[in-house]
């Protein structure tokens, strides 16, 4: 299965959320697990008559045509574990968090317009960098709790998060080597899902597709290796909401004296 969500969307695009948390400028998914389920009806399902190719193909055809989503859940990059709740759309709009050991940002961006809110902990670990103690202290004051307003660099780099949409999607390839198998059908989110899953030396890639509605990507985890994960999607086409924070909530650090 060439999905490896991991290793490519995941990696893409919290690479560049772990780089943020890191460098400033340079919650358990939905169910903790899916439970396996004897099947809820005597009702024959179309997948029961397709291989996992064929599941795979349906579930990439339904995301491909998805305006939004939202992504809950953990992921190892570069080995640090960065948690994101993050509902983003195809045009690049988001809202949530992306947080690691270092602190955690909530981010609203919509077109090239990006705010960014963090703690103490967040901009003390961003300001460190380049900066003496006395004016990091004095950053930090100023920014922690408040929704910010970054320079243009900063606002690019924070916005490549959000720009994981299509990543995501382009990480839906298709099972083309028959090594997928098909698994005892689960539930995420109370929904009935069909799972497939490939197995490699080191590795396990499990994905979870919706058997009723649209055959959304539900799920997708990746146990073993070196970039384990566990990433549930929901609020498909939801619109996000990127209601910018009241202006007196926010802090321009290009207009600071």
């Amino acid at each position: 299965m060439k999905h490896h969500i991991a290793n490519h969307a995941a990696t893409a695009f919290l690479c560049a959320a772990t780089t943020v948390i890191i460098t400033g400028c340079s919650p358990d998914s939905t169910e903790a697990g899916a439970k396996s389920t004897a099947s809820a009806t005597t009702t024959k399902h179309p997948f029961d008559t397709m291989t996992p190719e064929q599941i795979d193909n349906q579930a990439r055809e339904a995301v491909k045509n998805t305006t939004s989503m939202r992504l809950t859940g953990k992921v190892n990059s570069d080995g640090r574990q960065v948690q994101v709740d993050l509902a983003m759309d195809v045009r690049g709009s988001c809202n949530g968090t992306v947080g690691n050991s270092l602190g955690t940002m909530h981010i609203i961006k919509k077109g090239s317009l990006v705010y960014v809110k963090a703690e103490e902990d967040f901009w003390r670990a961003t300001f460190s960098r380049g900066m003496t103690a006395e004016q990091a202290g004095e950053m930090v004051a100023l920014f922690k709790g408040r929704w910010i307003k970054p320079p243009t660099m900063m606002s690019e780099t924070l916005g490549r998060i959000c720009d994981g949409f299509d990543i995501l999607l382009n990480a839906l390839s298709l099972v083309s080597d028959g090594s997928a198998t098909r698994e005892a059908d689960a539930t995420v989110g109370g929904r009935l899902v069909a799972v497939l899953a490939e197995r490699t030396t080191t590795e396990t890639t499990t994905v979870y597709i919706a058997k009723e509605g649209k055959p959304y990507l539900l799920r997708g985890t990746v146990a073993g290796g070196n970039e384990p994960m566990d990433l549930t999607f929901t609020d498909h086409d939801k619109p996000v909401d990127t209601t910018p924070p009241p202006p007196d909530q926010i802090v321009d650090p290009t207009k600071l004296h």
